[in-house]
């Protein structure tokens, strides 16, 4: 009874826009008080040029720094859950000028889809963690590759880490960044959008390849290269 009670309290509006300013100064402080680099930025800096639709793609576990990878004024948004993490995630996005869609590739996934396709057709960008929100971890979708096929838009790996962090015990083992460290943001090669049902199964594991690549030279590149 004591723990249904907390959670109705964490979940009501008041708190989770409490949390939310919270998490947003706790990144800011991350990366104001850190050290960074950023690999590949050229090949997001290409696509918004050429104004080509894309999907930016990172593990849920990789989330949390991620709000300032986007460093562009074109409009984003994150695909999120209609669960409670997902409403909660929303409110720290908001205060990094970053929109949000509620659904998933199993919930209100149909009502998304639909404003995904006009968001990205005026030029939006979406970003999306194709193994959330529940996983299993480091694992794609299938929503995930149908969606961009839908968009005709490439899938665009992103990944990050920090040197000083903590590995919490949830299923996506999410990568917390501690205050006063090095921090490596990494693109990934972009996985072209399907076209048939072949080439969807194709674009599914070669995104998994590549978003594990990178964040394994993430983990390597703070640890050695910095």
């Amino acid at each position: 009874m004591v723990k249904e009670f907390f959670k109705k309290v964490l979940r009501s509006d008041g708190v989770q826009s409490l949390l939310g300013w919270i998490g947003y100064f706790y990144i800011q402080s991350v990366y104001r008080t850190s050290r960074w680099s950023y690999s590949n930025r050229s090949i997001l800096c290409q696509y918004i040029e050429q104004q080509k639709p894309f999907i930016i793609c990172f593990w849920h576990g990789r989330l949390m720094m991620l709000p300032l990878a986007w460093q562009w004024s074109k409009p984003f948004t994150m695909l999120l859950s209609e669960h409670g993490d997902g409403a909660l995630i929303a409110k720290v996005l908001k205060h990094f000028h970053i929109q949000h869609t509620k659904g998933s590739t199993t919930r209100g996934g149909a009502k998304a889809v639909r404003h995904l396709i006009h968001f990205s057709s005026t030029g939006g960008i979406i970003g999306i963690t194709p193994d959330g929100p529940r996983g299993p971890t480091t694992t794609v979708s299938p929503g995930t590759v149908t969606l961009s096929k839908w968009l005709q838009a490439d899938l665009i790996p992103v990944s990050y880490a920090t040197r000083r962090r903590r590995i919490l015990k949830t299923w996506d083992r999410f990568h917390f960044p501690l205050p006063f460290t090095q921090g490596a943001f990494i693109v990934g090669t972009p996985v072209p959008y399907p076209t048939d049902s072949e080439t969807t199964e194709k674009a599914r594991i070669l995104l998994k390849i590549e978003l594990d690549k990178i964040t394994q030279q993430a983990d390597e590149q703070v640890k050695n290269h910095f």
